[in-house]
């Protein structure tokens, strides 16, 4: 009943409108005869006659044409052209007509060329006219009613223009009382009616002289550079200040004003990716057996992902957790239904069952990702970390040189170099008996050491959203620490390619750039979410947890590194290697503290192997 109610209301809106053209149009015809002929007998029927008609063809052609189908109070330019197409249509149609009857001595529509033309053209003038007049009054009424935020929207593109128009539809979301645009062909000039009151260095002084209650940047597209230069410029202790997401994002569901869109990584890194050619890996992969392990990691699962296509000829998924291995197969197997998959569990540190792996399935590359890599976690599991990320890493090594791999990669971490923390040792221990077992093997064994990767399980990123999402604050452990930071492709394009250049335990290294501040991360997220750091999201500096450094390293002070054939892939030099005697020795020692959890012979072992290590297990802590 509702919908039928609203359905004739706006069919008598219509009604009402195309009678008021119908008058206009009428006005502009007699507009056309008195400019034409000066002064005309208004008790000449013909031309009544030849008025009406000369309307109807015209309300006829805008009807159909498309006019009284527009919303007016969401008008746009192009609207105006859908009355100007209607009336040009119907002007013509009309003349052609007409000049058609005369031929058959039907004189309905004997209107002058000249006449008929002005008559147009006032058309035109007169129906685009009493649109803009209709939405200026009710602009003015909904100013007057009313009493709205003074709004001050950066940027005077599409994005900017869309949002002015909104907000005029709404005033009561806000008034905008100018644009700024940093476009000098833009500064002064007026768009959509509002101004362009000066570029992005001027918006505080702007803010004070406008009396501004809020301030809206309207870039979408801007990249963190751009909106760190805007922001540079505004206060935000003085005034309130929003971005806006993009359209299609809104359109998509995919976010809305005030709410953590995703957030373009490659911008926060503010560097170009590594790029890896991986069709030149194809020689090395194409129809081999290729085991994974941490296969349902967020490394791992990216390394399946991205050997898939280089036509492996079997893909062994190694990993610990049931649910995640049975979803990267799912994954895989839907891009890539011909490769032979197989789904493995098992845990790296136990012989047995890596002995069955490898004796019955025969791997001729491996890639080793499975790892413990929470740093405050292997602080109070301290066992654990020695067990799964240096014996297990142990274990796969001596397992590629017992079934005569061609190649074992092995992923480690920055925080082996001078490592502070447990995971960092446990790591640097992992490095030394890779080197160690290279020394005297045929496989090709390389070491590929990373700093954080964003967008994996144990980066902040994820953590950062979660907070943003619930209202902060986001937690920074401290204002100085500053991290190395890459994506999760480049990283794993970077483990490929090392598998390429192995060859007897070489340590590589990726060109990163520089450090970023992990608050400078924080507030860029904040950012890029829509909300303003420290005003609308709070940043809680929490201090460093144990074993954390404020700057990682990324060789040792007697590493050297020397180029490769990537531009940006360094092999590093000038490390010694363990020798088999002093390995056996190590991992005897190493392997009976595990089992007896004993802290003071594992602090010995850090002590004696790794003197450049400051992280120690604290014995006084409970770790049951």
């Amino acid at each position: 009943m509702l919908f039928k109610l609203k359905a004739l209301t706006g069919m008598r809106r219509n009604v009402a409108l195309l009678f008021l053209d119908f008058l206009l149009i009428y006005l502009a015809y007699v507009m056309g005869m008195y400019f034409r002929y000066g002064i005309f007998n208004l008790y000449e029927p013909e031309f009544f006659v030849n008025g009406i008609f000369f309307s109807l063809f015209i309300v006829i052609s805008l009807a159909l044409n498309g006019t009284y189908k527009i919303a007016w109070s969401y008008s746009y330019f192009r609207d105006y052209w859908i009355v100007i197409r209607g009336i040009a249509i119907g002007f013509v149609a009309g003349f052609g007509i007409g000049r058609l009857l005369i031929l058959f001595n039907i004189k309905l529509l004997t209107v002058p060329f000249t006449v008929s033309s002005m008559a147009a053209i006032g058309s035109a003038f007169l129906i685009i006219w009493s649109r803009i007049m209709w939405l200026s009054f009710i602009n003015r009424r909904h100013h007057v009613l009313a009493a709205s935020e003074r709004v001050l929207i950066v940027g005077a593109g599409d994005a900017g223009t869309s949002l002015a128009e909104e907000l005029a539809h709404h005033p009561e979301n806000g008034v905008v009382v100018g644009f700024v645009d940093d476009s000098p062909r833009k500064l002064h000039r007026r768009i959509r009616g509002i101004q362009v009151l000066g570029d992005s260095t001027q918006i505080m002084e702007l803010v004070e002289g406008f009396k501004i209650d809020k301030v809206i940047v309207a870039i979408p597209s801007a990249d963190s550079q751009t909106l760190r230069k805007i922001f540079s410029h505004i206060d935000t202790k003085k005034i309130k200040v929003q971005t806006l997401p993009s359209m299609t994002e809104i359109i998509d569901g995919k976010a809305k004003l005030g709410y953590l869109r995703e957030i373009d990584i490659e911008d926060l890194l503010g560097r170009e990716s590594v790029k890896v050619d991986l069709a030149s890996l194809k020689n090395y992969i194409v129809g081999r057996v290729v085991l994974v392990t941490g296969a349902g990691g967020s490394i791992g699962s990216e390394l399946c992902k991205q050997i898939a296509p280089l036509g492996p000829g079997k893909l062994l998924l190694l990993g610990k957790g049931e649910n995640s291995i049975y979803e990267i197969k799912q994954e895989i197997s839907k891009q890539y239904p011909d490769i032979p998959l197989k789904q493995l569990i098992g845990d790296v540190q136990d012989k047995d069952r890596m002995e069955y792996i490898f004796k019955t399935h025969r791997p001729s590359l491996i890639f080793h990702a499975a790892a413990h890599k929470h740093v405050p976690l292997m602080e109070e599991n301290p066992t654990e970390a020695f067990r799964v990320n240096s014996l297990g890493s142990l274990n796969i090594a001596l397992m590629a040189h017992r079934y005569s791999a061609e190649a074992m990669v092995m992923i480690s971490t920055d925080k082996a170099i001078n490592p502070s923390s447990i995971m960092g040792v446990s790591k640097r221990l992992a490095e030394e008996f890779v080197r160690s077992i290279a020394e005297n093997s045929a496989t090709r064994f390389g070491i590929v050491r990373f700093g954080n990767v964003l967008g994996s399980r144990g980066s902040v990123i994820p953590l950062f959203k979660k907070q943003i999402q619930s209202g902060g604050p986001v937690t920074v452990t401290d204002p100085r620490m500053t991290r190395y930071f890459m994506t999760i492709p480049e990283a794993v394009s970077l483990v490929l390619q090392a598998g390429a250049y192995a060859t007897g335990g070489d340590i590589f290294v990726l060109d990163m750039g520089e450090p970023v501040k992990i608050s400078t991360l924080a507030r860029e997220m904040i950012t890029l979410a829509g909300y303003v750091p420290e005003q609308e999201i709070m940043i809680e500096y929490t201090g460093a947890r144990p074993g954390e450094k404020l700057f990682e390293e990324l060789v040792m002070t007697d590493e050297t590194l020397s180029k490769t054939k990537h531009p940006k892939i360094f092999k590093l030099n000038g490390h010694s290697v363990l020798g088999e005697k002093e390995m056996e020795e190590l991992v005897s020692k190493l392997e009976l503290a595990i089992r007896n959890s004993d802290y003071a012979v594992l602090n010995g072992i850090i002590e004696q192997f790794l003197p450049d290590a400051t992280a120690r297990i604290k014995t006084g802590r409970d770790f049951s």
